[in-house]
């Protein structure tokens, strides 16, 4: 994707470049960074943070006020994550040397396994729209669709393109109605159309023929009108269900369940609490949120109510205010034990504490965030706070922040998610340039190119070449550095965003003088 990029940039060997460079950013890093290297040069070998850290004062905001659920052995974890890493290749080794009569059985199961007769797609499809409250206008509509797939399946030969043809349209329907409900685009049900069809279809209706690995769950009670308990952020998946990103940077998908609670008025107070935090109304967000609070309490939905401080823990950390954020994370831990809701409120915490260099919580919280999402076998999620926390490393000039990466790397890879691949090569080639590699970096910042354009998301797209451009600046090779600026241009323009377009104008305009 960088073309040329693998050419040497005119690099001389005697280290004048990094030296330079460093020179460069003393004189611009923030306070944070400043701190944090500082600490780190009073031992630059430290592994393990193996340094006295600063503790602000007492009327500080960020005073650490929260209690570990269990104390946290870094290297251990480390190990643990790489033994996962191998576990899963030596699992796929030893099937793949399996006699030939294993690997039929075994076959023969694969292939039992990964089919769903229809009349399971249609039941759960039903009980999708009944779980959601969908109105009955539109429940009629959806109920059309999917009475032309039930008369299709009944004959001897189904005409299998119509019949998938209505379940997307159905699909279409669910998805606009959680869209206006929560004022914010919605795939999920569409998603797991798509999903569905990857896996084979048996269009021979039967209802006793059922596949638990991809039975959709859900509340209990949900599926009776007469209750009209809705379920609103919830993917019915296949493998996974569609979730909030972990982080702004990656995107990372995370299979939190926001389910809408049963009781009908914590849930009408839950909906419109999110509907004003979706509209950027933290007030009167807040202010719902808190009367939801109190029903929680009435009513006794612990998961509801963690789920309610995570939601106003996000408002006050987007509005930078950050002792409240952590009260309110700290809130969302204690009431939940869903260990994706853990994920993310530990993730969320680290992020803060980065931010304010108090470097050894963060790492615990992203270490926290690490072990919950292993139970939860979110590989995604891992993967993010590792890549965070070999940014950290890099910062303190850490070369143990490639082990981090190697292992985000190993993690993801067992995905198909390009754009957690794109954040980790992104912070690689980040950390190549710190530590003097231009040529590595420049390969890093290709890979992330590749993955970001693979996840449709122009501006990353546009921010790695702006940044692969910059390296060859500083090597003296202008040509090189215009022609990926101009890719930089070509993205941010697609991207729509107007602060990065001009910067990168401002960037051409000074070559071309």
């Amino acid at each position: 994707m960088l073309n040329g990029v693998f050419q040497k940039p005119y690099i001389f060997k005697d280290g004048r470049g990094a030296v330079k460079k460093k020179q460069d950013e003393d004189t611009s890093k923030s306070p944070a960074q400043a701190q944090r290297e500082e600490q780190a040069n009073s031992n630059s070998r430290s592994k393990g943070l193996q340094y006295t850290e600063q503790v602000p004062a007492k009327n500080t905001a960020y005073t650490r006020n929260y209690q570990k659920e269990t104390p946290v052995d870094w290297q251990t974890m480390r190990s643990q994550i790489q033994g996962q890493v191998a576990q899963r290749r030596s699992s796929n080794q030893t099937q793949t040397s399996s006699s030939a009569a294993q690997i039929n059985n075994s076959s023969n199961a694969l292939q039992k396994n990964s089919t769903i007769n229809i009349a399971q797609i249609l039941k759960d499809f039903n009980n999708t729209a009944i779980a959601i409250g969908t109105p009955q206008e539109l429940k009629e509509e959806v109920d059309g669709y999917l009475a032309l797939v039930q008369k299709q399946v009944q004959k001897d030969n189904p005409n299998t393109k119509l019949i998938k043809s209505n379940l997307k349209n159905a699909s279409t329907i669910l998805d606009n109605y959680i869209s206006q409900t929560l004022n914010k685009d919605s795939k999920v049900v569409e998603n797991w159309v798509d999903a569905l069809f990857l896996q084979q279809i048996d269009f021979k209706y039967n209802e006793n023929d059922v596949n638990k690995q991809f039975l959709v769950k859900f509340p209990e009670g949900s599926t009776k009108q007469a209750e009209n308990v809705e379920q609103t952020e919830q993917q019915p998946a296949a493998e996974q269900p569609a979730s909030e990103s972990i982080a702004e940077e990656t995107d990372a998908q995370t299979p939190v369940q926001s389910l809408i609670p049963q009781d009908k008025e914590l849930k009408s107070l839950f909906l419109q609490s999110k509907k004003f935090a979706y509209a950027n109304e933290p007030k009167k967000a807040l202010a719902k949120f808190q009367e939801a609070l109190q029903r929680a309490d009435e009513v006794g939905d612990t998961e509801t109510k963690s789920k309610i401080y995570y939601e106003v823990g996000k408002i006050y950390d987007d509005h930078s205010y950050m002792a409240q954020a952590l009260k309110s994370y700290n809130k969302s831990l204690e009431h939940t034990t869903d260990n994706n809701i853990k994920t993310k409120v530990h993730y969320s915490m680290a992020q803060i504490y980065d931010d304010v260099n108090q470097i050894s919580t963060a790492l615990d919280h992203y270490f926290n965030s690490v072990s919950f999402a292993g139970e939860a076998e979110n590989l995604v999620a891992q993967s993010a706070s590792l890549t965070r926390m070999g940014n950290i490393y890099t910062d303190m000039y850490e070369q143990q922040s490639f082990d981090y990466y190697a292992i985000a790397g190993d993690l993801a890879e067992q995905t198909d998610n390009s754009k957690i691949k794109g954040f980790i090569s992104s912070s690689m080639a980040g950390a190549y340039e710190k530590f003097g590699e231009p040529q590595e970096a420049l390969h890093s910042y290709s890979k992330a190119v590749q993955h970001y354009t693979d996840a449709e998301s122009p501006q990353k797209v546009a921010q790695n070449y702006r940044d692969a451009a910059e390296i060859m600046l500083d090597y003296n090779n202008p040509s090189k550095a215009k022609g990926l600026l101009l890719k930089a241009q070509n993205f941010a323009t697609q991207a729509e965003d107007e602060n990065l377009l001009n910067e990168i104008n401002e960037k051409l305009e000074s070559l071309a003088a």
